[in-house]
């Protein structure tokens, strides 16, 4: 079911923005919810995706070694943060990062345009190992993909989706790595012993 409301954006706090949510199924995973929301008054916009069957909070990882693995499709919610230890590289969710289906190779091709924008002001040591990093996702997706994909979410919303059984591995977050992880748009309620998380309403939709 496909719906659209008005809210108040969160950025320049106008009644102005528009929210469509469009039910999605995705092939070995199930049905999710696909959710944009963008302000005609200042061009905010923002986009994330739900899954609408309860999911616990879960920790995921993959082996990436073949060009045919790069297909693998990726659900990556605004509460997920992205690790390959082979290649250093974390991307952890902030109050506005957006979540999205594509496949692992179109993760590492928005992770490549992320890193890029970041080098263009890095100088030193740090503009050093983000040229590495550079270099070793792009051999990755160009020729030799080796590596280990990882996805921690502590709503459950993002998968690692494969046709070849035991191709993902799946765990249960531990209630130290939820206390850890970060959750983008959304705070943990500290004073609740069951570390359930609340949204901070003040850090956007």
């Amino acid at each position: 079911m496909d719906t659209t409301y008005a809210q108040r954006c969160p950025s320049c706090d106008m009644e102005s923005m528009l929210t469509s949510q469009n039910e999605y199924e995705v092939e070995h995973f199930g049905a999710v919810l696909i959710s944009v929301a963008s302000c005609s008054k200042c061009g905010y916009r923002h986009t994330d995706v739900l899954t609408l069957t309860e999911r616990e909070p879960i920790a995921l990882s993959a082996r990436i070694n073949s060009l045919a693995d790069l297909n693998m499709r990726v659900i990556k919610s605004g509460t997920a943060t992205v690790t390959i230890p082979e290649f250093d590289a974390t991307i952890t969710p902030g109050p506005y990062s957006e979540g999205y289906i594509t496949n692992v190779e179109g993760l590492l091709t928005k992770i490549e345009d992320a890193l890029t924008f970041m080098l263009s002001t890095a100088k030193g040591n740090r503009l050093r190992k983000g040229e590495r990093m550079l270099k070793q996702m792009r051999s990755a997706r160009d020729s030799k993909p080796h590596f280990t994909l990882m996805i921690k979410d502590p709503f459950g919303n993002s998968a690692i989706v494969s046709p070849q059984a035991g191709k993902v591995k799946k765990r249960r977050l531990t209630k130290r790595e939820l206390v850890a992880v970060k959750y983008g748009q959304y705070v943990i309620a500290q004073q609740n012993p069951a570390l359930k998380p609340v949204r901070e309403h003040n850090l956007g939709a």
